[in-house]
């Protein structure tokens, strides 16, 4: 059966790996063993106590196992705005189709009576990582062979049985490419990336301030923004991602009017179905409160650099 799965993924251009439901709890207690034994900032220890979760829920099913499902996507997008008449060109990240991959999912499964319930919030690199699915990189993103790093990941909840010694489970696997690799640390825009260890300063990351609101802070370097939120500086200057980086899509373009509502915060629900799409397209949808902001950052860069 988890021969079968795998195939089925691999025919929709995904990969995943079936990891045993007690590896979640044994992910908890080497977490909380890795929390006392490291000195982590505020954010990380936010996403080990409060942001993971590894309670088992209670669902129509009884749980066995996790599928963890690697989702191709372009590197990027091209994205084009208009705004008081002039063209503004940016880039953006995509993301995959989530709904037709867990259609697919739902289809084959049902088929042998088997079940999935999405598995929000469990820590999907790190399951990765010692699942075999991926490789962890020194910029703290998951590689995978045939993906690089231009993936993301979703898990369910299933009732398919793995017993623990079926399942390729390790300590975390780290890219070997990173052993002696700086670029990513040379090209990190806030220095986040760090040399004495290999977990990032998180709080450094671009990623931490362009996804939430409020202001970026004096020290942020204007230089660093490049992308509607998120940061694409230590992917796309990856050896490992040579072969992927070139396949993007766009533009994608957004009106006067469109461009309108992202620069004052309108709701997603005041948005027209086509806004709806292109924001779910790019992935932004889920931060919206910080678009505005970075949208008029780039806007004025723009401008200042012409």
């Amino acid at each position: 059966m988890i021969k079968m799965l795998k195939e089925e993924a691999v025919e929709h251009g995904d990969k995943l790996q079936l990891i045993p439901i007690e590896r979640l709890l044994n992910l908890h207690h080497e977490l909380q063993a890795f929390e006392e034994n490291e000195e982590l900032n505020g954010f990380q220890k936010w996403i080990i106590n409060d942001l993971y979760k590894f309670d088992v829920p209670e669902v129509g099913f009884t749980i066995k196992s996790i599928i963890l499902i690697a989702l191709p996507h372009p590197s990027h997008a091209k994205i084009e705005f208009i705004s008081r008449g002039e063209e503004y060109n940016f880039v953006s990240l995509v993301m995959p189709d989530f709904d037709r991959t867990e259609k697919y999912l739902k289809d084959f499964l049902a088929i042998k009576n088997y079940h999935i319930e999405e598995a929000p919030n469990i820590p999907m690199k790190r399951l990765a990582a010692q699942s075999g699915l991926a490789a962890y990189g020194k910029n703290n993103i998951c590689y995978i062979e045939g993906m690089g790093s231009m993936f993301s990941f979703a898990a369910y909840f299933t009732d398919i049985t793995c017993k623990e010694k079926e399942d390729d489970w390790s300590s975390m696997r780290h890219t070997d490419a990173c052993a002696n690799c700086l670029i990513c640390q040379n090209n990190c825009p806030t220095g986040a990336i760090r040399a004495d260890r290999f977990l990032i300063d998180n709080e450094k990351c671009l990623s931490f301030f362009n996804e939430g609101p409020g202001d970026f802070p004096d020290w942020l370097p204007t230089s660093a923004h490049h992308s509607l939120y998120d940061c694409l500086k230590c992917q796309m200057k990856c050896p490992m991602n040579k072969d992927y980086v070139n396949h993007m899509i766009g533009p994608i373009k957004f009106d006067e009017n469109e461009t309108d509502m992202l620069l004052t915060g309108n709701p997603y629900e005041n948005f027209s179905p086509e806004l709806k799409d292109k924001a779910k397209l790019l992935g932004f949808d889920k931060w919206l409160p910080a678009i505005p902001r970075n949208l008029k950052t780039l806007i004025k860069l723009s401008n200042e650099n012409d």
